[in-house]
């Protein structure tokens, strides 16, 4: 199917920008950064890219209790993710090649979720049925929304603003706030949903299996906090050949603090480490989209913690101990 008579054509932000076709269009389009966007032609094919995006949209609608209305349609060389509406259709737009380079600049797909939120947002809001382009406070009642709903996800307010600290502009425009505001908003939106379900249990993904964690010489008592007052020194460490293997805090050349670790069978742990390990809250990513998010103590799943599969449908979730699920 195409949309348009026959292309939807989606124009520069701004004064006059509107959804063009043969017929008369509400003139509402929204693009997560700000920047001007080029005039291009998006027509709605089906492809793996689009149901991955279905599969997004879904995962972040399910907490609310909400089934998708609107069409979401895949449009190359935009360099951004739009919220727009036509003759009384909503769509959600977006650059499929754009949104897998910010998932591997910012190593984590939370950046991609967290778009794609922000703009669902400008929907469910009734943003969309106006006529006009975006603004202010419409911008920051929709950031306010996606740092909600990726604290649902199970995100850490790190990674739900992971996306506008890398691509947010600095300076505020005529219809974007500023990357300070709008951190603020997302923060407000994360706080606000912690403050409603504190994060007694985790809402991250699980598995039957247990995960490989890093490994490391054992040290005779139980991994601890670093002292207070001693800052662990951030480095990057790689693989013989090159590969990235570490990212985060060294202390006494023992991996403390928050960092990542990329395991050779393409794994990687996000979060706390103590003594070289694992130890503290973090989130277990499996090589096949699979993904655990809870608490680690001495390498090893201890407390609250849930497995995802790759579409965010949650495996197993409980308590843990030792490594198994009570």
């Amino acid at each position: 199917m195409k949309i348009t008579a026959p292309l939807l054509v989606v124009a520069t932000l701004g004064v006059g920008s509107a959804l063009a076709q043969s017929q008369t269009a509400e003139a509402f389009v929204c693009n997560y950064s700000g920047n001007a966007a080029p005039t291009v032609r998006c027509t709605d094919r089906a492809s793996g890219s689009n149901r991955h995006a279905e599969k997004v949209v879904d995962r972040i609608l399910r907490p609310i209790g909400l089934m998708r209305n609107f069409k979401i349609m895949e449009c190359p060389e935009t360099r951004n993710c739009f919220a727009a509406v036509m003759n009384g259709q909503r769509f959600i737009l977006y650059d499929g090649v754009f949104m897998q380079q910010l998932e591997d600049e910012t190593e984590t797909d939370w950046s991609a979720v967290s778009i794609m939120a922000h703009e669902i947002g400008h929907h469910l809001q009734g943003h969309t049925l106006n006529s006009g382009g975006s603004s202010h406070q419409k911008e920051l009642e929709a950031d306010r929304f996606s740092g909600f709903v990726l604290h649902q996800l199970g995100a850490t307010l790190s990674e739900a603003t992971v996306a506008i600290r890398t691509i947010g502009s600095y300076s505020a425009s005529t219809s974007h706030p500023g990357r300070s505001s709008r951190l603020e908003a997302i923060t407000k939106g994360w706080t606000e949903a912690d403050a409603i379900y504190p994060r007694t249990k985790s809402v991250a993904p699980s598995r039957p299996a247990s995960p490989v964690v890093a490994s490391a010489p054992k040290p005779t008592s139980e991994a601890a906090p670093a002292p207070a007052g001693v800052t662990p020194t951030l480095v990057t460490q790689t693989y013989p050949g090159g590969k990235l293997k570490y990212k985060g805090g060294v202390l006494m050349g023992l991996r403390t603090g928050y960092g990542v670790y990329y395991y050779p069978n393409g794994d990687r742990y996000a979060g706390q480490f103590a003594y070289d390990q694992p130890h503290g809250k973090g989130t277990y990513y499996f090589s096949d989209g699979d993904r655990f998010v809870g608490t680690f103590r001495n390498g090893k799943r201890s407390g609250p913690g849930t497995l995802y599969d790759a579409e965010g449908g949650v495996e197993e979730e409980g308590t843990y101990a030792n490594d198994v699920l009570r």
